[in-house]
C-alpha cells in the first residue's frame, strides 16, 4: 500500500498526542479519520481532503460533534484499529509524496490548551446582562462532566482575553476557589485575531441563542459604531435579513427603562418591538409608565400599539398643520421608517411628536401674546382676562374638553351659554384665564364656554345650585296627571245610556287599563280602553257570520297585491321623510335618524328602512318631507273634522 504524502501537521490535541508517540508528521490523520474513533477531530482538518483511510477508502470529512474536552485525550484514547495501522506503517517504507492540500473552506476551529491563570474576560465580550446567572450550577456541571465547549479569545501579550465563554471562565475560577483545580489547569481556547473579537463574541452567542436580547442589540450597535460594517454587511455575515438588523439597531435606542425591563424579563421582546414603533424615547417612557401602573395584564401588545398610535402623529395631524412641516424639520424632527409596521401610508409618521408639540406650544405662546390684547378689548369677552390654559395634547375637541385643568389654586367654570358667562365676568370684574387649543382644521381657537378662576371667585360667577327636587312629590304629581288624563279620555266617550252598550260597557280597573296617547291620521289623541260584556248565547248567534269575516280576512292577506311590491320599492327608494302615517299613527324622524311617535318616544325604529321592514306597504300612509308639511296637514284635518 502506498500512502499519500502528508500535508501540514494538524494542530488538534489528539494529533499532537499521536505525533509524540508516532512521529509521522500528518500521516496519523488519515488513520484516525478512517477509523471513525473518538480521536477524530471535532471539525475537518486542514489536510483532511488530501488523505485517505488506511484501507484506501476516502474520508468522509464529517465533523465529530463531541466537545474539545472529549476529543482531547492521550494515546490510550486512540482506537485500537488506528494504533495497529500506525504500527504497521512504522515498519513499512516511507509514504509517497502527494499533491499539496488545497486551502481550507472554513476558518480553522481547533482549540489550543491554555493555562487558566493566563485567561481574562475581554472588554469586547458582548454579554453584559445576567453574566453571573447560575455560575455555581455551571461550575458543578463542569466538575461533574468536564468543560464541554471551548472558549474563544485572542492573545494580548502573555495573556489571553476571552470574548466567548465568559460564564464558563467564571465557573472555572469558582472551581479554583473550591480547590478542585488550580491556575495551571489547561483550558481549550480557540485563538482568533483581536480585530475580530467583537464580531466573534456576537457570533458565538448568536449560535447558542442564550444571550439577552439587550446584549444582542448593543452588540450590533457596537459593530456599526466601528464604521467598518453596514446593516447589509452584518445581515449577510450573521444570516439575518437587513430589516432584522435595522430592527436590532432601533431596539438598542429604546428608552433605558424599557431596556432595563427587557433585560430583567419583565416584558417580552414583542412588547419591546411595540414600543420601538416610535423613535421618540420620551413618548416610549410615557407609555411604559402608564402600562407599568396597570393592575391587570400590563404591557399588552394591543394596548401599547393603541397608545403609540393615539399619542403619535402623522404629517396630517392638526398639530402638524398648525406648526408646519418646515418648522418641524428645521427643529431637527424626522420621520419613522416603519421598521415595525407593514402598512404603507401617504402621510409620513412623525418620529418626534413630543418635539412637534413643544414647538407648537412655542408658536401658541407667541400668537397668544398678541391675541390677549384683542380679547381684552373685545366687548364679547372682558378686560380682566389675565392668561390662558392650553388644552391637553394641544387639541380642542368638538365632543368636549373635560380633561383640561387650570393652574394650582384655580377652579374650572363651564357654562353652555357663553354670553351669560361673560356677562357675569364683566359684572363681577374678576380675573379669568381662557382655554385655548388647536381645532380639527389646525387653527388656534379660544373655547369661550370654559374659563379658569381663583377658587375663592368661583361662587361669584356660578349661579347657586337649584334646590334638589322632591322626588316623592314629583311622583305623586305625575300619578295625579296620569289619572286626570285617563278620566278625561273616558268622559270624552260620553254616556252609554240608550245605546246597545247600556248595561254592558265597563271601565277597567286603573292598573289594568291600557289606554294610551297616540295619533290617528296625524291627529294627536288617545285610545280609551273599554271592556264590553258579551253573553255567550249572543256570540253563538254570530258564529257563522264570524267565520265568513275571518276567512275573508285571511284571503285578503294571502292574495297578491298588485301595487304592494311597487309601493315597497317606492318607499324604500325615497329620502327618509320627516314624518309618516303608519297604521294610523304619526311617526316622526328623530335627530339620530330613527323614528318614534310623538307621544311614545320610548318605542322607536332605528331607521326608515327598519320601519318599512316591520310593516306592510299598505300600512304606510302619507309621508311628509318636512315637519312643517306634517303640521300643516294635521291642522287641515283637524279643521275639516270640526
Amino acid at each position: 500500500m502506498t500512502a499519500p504524502a502528508p500535508a501540514r501537521a494538524c494542530p488538534c490535541l489528539a494529533c499532537a498526542t499521536l505525533d509524540r508517540t508516532f512521529p509521522r508528521d500528518g500521516v496519523q490523520l488519515r488513520l484516525i479519520a478512517g477509523s471513525g474513533g473518538r480521536a477524530a477531530p471535532s471539525l475537518p482538518h486542514p489536510d483532511a481532503s488530501t488523505v485517505a483511510a488506511a484501507d484506501g477508502a476516502p474520508t468522509s470529512g464529517r465533523p465529530d460533534m463531541r466537545s474539545p474536552r472529549q476529543s482531547t485525550g492521550t494515546g490510550d484514547s486512540v482506537p485500537m484499529n488506528a494504533r495497529a495501522a500506525i504500527a504497521k506503517i512504522a515498519l513499512s517504507a516511507p509514504p509517497a509524496k502527494a499533491a499539496p492540500a488545497p486551502p481550507p473552506r472554513i476558518v480553522p476551529s481547533a482549540p489550543e490548551p491554555v493555562a487558566l491563570g493566563t485567561l481574562d474576560r475581554a472588554p469586547e465580550n458582548v454579554r453584559h446582562v445576567r453574566i453571573d446567572e447560575d455560575v455555581t450550577g455551571l461550575a458543578d456541571d463542569i466538575a461533574a462532566h468536564g468543560l464541554l465547549q471551548s472558549l474563544i479569545g485572542y492573545r494580548d501579550g502573555h495573556r489571553v482575553r476571552i470574548v466567548g465563554g465568559g460564564r464558563r471562565l467564571q465557573a472555572l475560577h469558582r472551581l479554583v476557589e473550591d480547590g478542585l483545580i488550580d491556575a495551571r489547569f489547561r483550558v481549550p481556547v480557540l485563538i482568533r485575531d483581536a480585530a475580530d473579537a467583537l464580531e466573534l463574541s456576537l457570533a458565538e452567542n448568536l449560535q447558542q441563542r442564550t444571550m439577552s436580547p439587550v446584549d444582542e442589540f448593543f452588540a450590533f450597535k457596537a459593530l456599526i459604531d466601528t464604521r467598518h460594517h453596514s446593516p447589509a454587511g452584518l445581515a449577510a455575515r450573521f444570516g439575518f435579513s437587513e430589516r432584522v438588523v435595522k430592527q436590532r439597531l432601533r431596539l438598542a435606542n429604546l428608552a433605558p427603562v424599557i431596556l432595563d425591563a427587557l433585560a430583567a424579563r419583565a416584558i417580552t421582546l414583542d412588547a419591546a418591538m411595540a414600543y420601538a414603533a416610535t423613535q421618540d424615547r420620551d413618548l416610549q417612557a410615557e407609555i411604559f409608565a402608564i402600562e407599568h401602573r396597570r393592575g391587570h395584564d400590563p404591557h399588552r401588545l394591543a394596548n401599547i400599539r393603541h397608545a403609540v398610535a393615539a399619542k403619535g402623529m402623522k404629517t396630517d395631524h392638526p398639530v402638524m398643520t398648525f406648526l408646519g412641516i418646515e418648522a418641524y424639520e428645521a427643529a431637527g424632527g424626522g420621520y419613522e421608517d416603519s421598521l415595525f409596521t407593514d402598512a404603507a401610508d401617504a402621510d409620513r409618521i412623525v418620529a418626534r411628536p413630543m418635539l412637534a408639540q413643544a414647538k407648537a406650544i412655542e408658536r401658541i405662546d407667541a400668537a397668544m401674546a398678541e391675541l390677549l390684547a384683542d380679547v381684552r378689548a373685545d366687548p364679547d369677552f372682558a378686560p380682566t382676562v389675565t392668561g390662558y390654559v392650553i388644552a391637553p395634547g394641544l387639541r380642542l375637541h368638538s365632543w368636549g374638553n373635560q380633561d383640561a385643568k387650570g393652574p394650582p389654586g384655580t377652579s374650572r367654570v363651564d357654562e353652555p351659554d357663553e354670553r351669560r358667562l361673560w356677562q357675569r365676568i364683566r359684572d363681577t370684574d374678576i380675573d379669568v384665564q381662557l382655554l385655548v387649543g388647536i381645532d380639527s382644521t389646525g387653527a388656534l381657537k379660544i373655547h369661550p364656554r370654559t374659563v379658569f378662576v381663583a377658587k375663592a371667585d368661583r361662587a361669584r360667577i356660578t349661579p347657586p345650585p337649584a334646590t334638589a327636587p322632591d322626588h316623592a312629590a314629583a311622583q305623586a304629581e305625575a300619578t295625579r296627571r296620569a289619572g286626570i288624563d285617563l278620566w278625561a279620555g273616558r268622559l270624552s266617550v260620553g254616556s252609554f245610556v240608550g245605546t246597545p252598550f247600556e248595561g254592558r260597557a265597563y271601565w277597567p280597573e286603573p292598573h289594568r287599563d291600557h289606554s294610551h296617547a297616540t295619533s290617528r291620521d296625524g291627529i294627536p289623541g288617545r285610545f280609551v280602553h273599554i271592556n264590553i260584556f258579551v253573553p255567550d248565547a249572543l256570540a253563538a248567534t254570530k258564529r257563522k257570520q264570524a267565520e265568513r269575516r275571518y276567512d275573508k280576512w285571511l284571503a285578503e292577506r294571502a292574495a297578491p297585491h298588485p301595487d304592494r311590491a311597487t309601493r315597497a320599492q317606492t318607499l324604500l327608494a325615497m329620502d327618509p321623510p320627516a314624518a309618516a302615517i303608519v297604521a294610523g299613527d304619526a311617526w316622526l324622524r328623530q335627530p339620530d335618524g330613527g323614528y318614534a311617535t310623538e307621544h311614545d318616544p320610548a318605542t322607536s325604529y332605528d331607521s326608515w328602512a327598519f320601519l318599512l321592514d316591520c310593516h306592510q306597504p299598505d300600512e304606510i300612509g302619507e309621508t311628509f318631507a318636512t315637519l312643517a308639511d306634517f303640521e300643516a296637514a294635521t291642522l287641515a284635518r283637524a279643521g275639516a273634522d270640526a
